[in-house]
């Protein structure tokens, strides 16, 4: 018989790109979590690790042996979450990740009534980095996470989890308010194309789903954006963005920044969408607390969104 706590140390490795950094997640020496990894070899016979390079990988055997301990992990947690729901009792700790900027408003008021509706819950927010959101859950170290998905530029799809829909939120191009060309002046809606500011700075992270984005709407409109300020951080790029050092690309549930004024523009064309949505592990789906939290987003609670549409994810 295996062991799944071997399965687990090389899931680590599988997820984290190398044994040193497995290691470091789980706070192990990285010679220990060698000589784990070299003895579930010796159990299976099989190389499990490619050890012949700097960052030690996972062979063809050893990739499929993860997608088998994805399924037993999946399995145990479900049992445990089944026999958590058959005491009738909403208890214990849930690690939520949120964005900070947007995060609060989206999904506190919900959680607070929740956790005052069940004084045994304790429910702890966590800043989450968006390009390591989702792999925190899967791993264990967050039960759920506030995700953002781009059509135009999908991301891979990280097993084992189940995305419930929150929101959708339109994504316009934020300028300074003293902004002088024509695509900013006059008063109501306004609407431009993307094309028109090819000849202006931009602010955007290249790594993240945002700025992937921004990368291939100006693609497509035909120019590569000159990226003056590289971050991921909205309330910055605000910042600059009003103090005239460039433009940027924003979601509306983004808020404004105080002191921080811009104009937003929505954009001629098919509609750039931030598809928002509260991310866990299919496991953990009958789990008491998981399962009251998405109860309320799904039946409305009280509004997890204000001012939303919560539509399903496009598959």
């Amino acid at each position: 018989m295996l062991d799944i706590r071997k399965l687990v140390l090389l899931r680590e490795v599988e997820a984290r790109g190398s044994i040193a950094a497995a290691a470091q997640a789980l706070n192990y020496t990285r010679s220990a979590v060698s000589q784990q990894l070299s003895a579930l070899e010796a159990e299976t016979g099989v190389a499990l690790v490619d050890r012949g390079s700097r960052r030690a990988g996972l062979t063809v055997v050893g990739r499929a042996l993860v997608e088998h301990t994805e399924r037993i992990l999946d399995g145990l947690e479900t049992a445990e979450s089944e026999l958590l729901a058959a005491t009738g009792r909403v208890h214990g700790e849930l690690r939520v990740g949120v964005p900070y900027h947007e995060g609060p408003a989206l999904l506190v008021p919900a959680l607070t009534r929740l956790r005052a509706a069940h004084p045994e819950l304790r429910i702890t927010l966590h800043r989450a980095a968006a390009s390591e959101s989702q792999q925190a859950v899967r791993l264990g170290r967050l039960d759920m996470v506030m995700a953002a998905q781009y059509d135009q530029v999908p991301e891979p799809r990280v097993p084992g989890l189940h995305e419930e829909p929150l929101a959708n939120d339109r994504v316009r191009l934020a300028v300074a308010p003293d902004d002088v060309s024509p695509t900013a002046g006059g008063s109501g809606v306004v609407e431009r194309k993307l094309g028109e500011f090819a000849d202006r700075s931009w602010i955007l992270d290249r790594d993240s789903g945002l700025g992937k984005l921004a990368l291939h709407a100006c693609a497509a409109a035909g120019f590569a954006p000159d990226v003056v300020a590289d971050t991921g951080d909205m309330q910055a790029a605000l910042g600059l963005v009003s103090l005239g050092w460039g433009v940027a690309l924003v979601p509306d549930l983004v808020p404004d920044r105080p002191g921080y004024p811009v104009r937003r523009i929505r954009l001629e064309g098919p509609e750039l969408i931030r598809r928002v949505s509260l991310v866990v592990r299919r496991g953990a789906l009958t789990r008491p607390a998981v399962a009251a939290v998405l109860s309320a987003l799904r039946e409305g609670a009280g509004g997890l969104v204000q001012g939303t549409t919560a539509q399903q994810r496009p598959k």
